[in-house]
């Protein structure tokens, strides 16, 4: 029985430096890999299943519904951008953050106080 005890001891290890690698998976994920510990990742596989699938073939990608609207204008987006701020700001604009305002109009005076000349 010892003897039995002591053979499988010996053939466990044996048995975990023996198994084969993994094998990747079927459905073309990625194979991450463990290095002293650390989790090792392929990117260059994750990049190629985040490409779109005519862009795999080698033929022209059409623009996804991201890349067209990083390519409006940015009025149309409601963005300010430079020129917009320029005139708002006036001749304040890289001076100060208070908008250029006209000077306030005069009080008017009521028709019984005015001179007429």
């Amino acid at each position: 029985m010892r003897l039995i005890a002591a053979l499988l001891c010996l053939l466990s290890p044996a048995a975990t430096l023996a198994q084969t690698p993994p094998v990747p998976p079927a459905d073309g994920g990625c194979i991450e890999v463990v290095v002293d510990g650390q989790r090792v990742r392929d990117y260059a596989c994750l990049g190629r299943l985040m490409a779109p699938a005519t862009a795999a073939a080698g033929g022209p990608t059409a623009p996804t519904a991201a890349e067209a609207m990083a390519r409006r204008a940015p009025t149309t987006l409601g963005l300010a951008h430079s020129e917009a701020t320029r005139q708002r700001l006036g001749n304040a604009f890289g001076h100060g953050v208070r908008p250029q305002r006209p000077p306030p109009p005069a009080p008017a005076l009521p028709p019984a106080l005015r001179r007429n000349p």
